[in-house]
């Protein structure tokens, strides 16, 4: 696995999901207090930016057509359909994010 960074803590909004990309990856960032969450930043359901949409308590709602998911594992769901996007196992240096990839 490689280290790399994904965002400045001080850029970071807290509870705002934020867009951010590391090569072809387009991910969402967001701080929750001291936590920060990276996941996969496309809903795969309808292919909605992530950042679009809604962040409470840990997890995120897509703004296309509702999916909600739980950023600390991935999982989600829509309508009772399963649904999953990629969570990064992030740390915090300093003021940088870093993911795991």
């Amino acid at each position: 696995m490689v280290r790399v960074a994904v965002a400045k803590v001080s850029e970071l909004p807290d509870k705002q999901p934020v867009p951010r990309t590391v090569g072809t990856r387009a991910l969402v960032v967001v701080r929750d207090g001291k936590t920060v969450y990276v996941c996969d930043g496309v809903c795969p359901h309808g292919r909605w930016l992530l950042s679009l949409g809604a962040y409470s308590n840990g997890k995120l709602t897509c703004r296309g057509h509702g999916a909600v998911y739980n950023l600390a594992t991935g999982e989600g769901s829509l309508n009772g359909y399963p649904l999953h996007i990629r969570s990064y196992r992030s740390e915090v240096v300093g003021d940088e994010v870093y993911i795991y990839i």
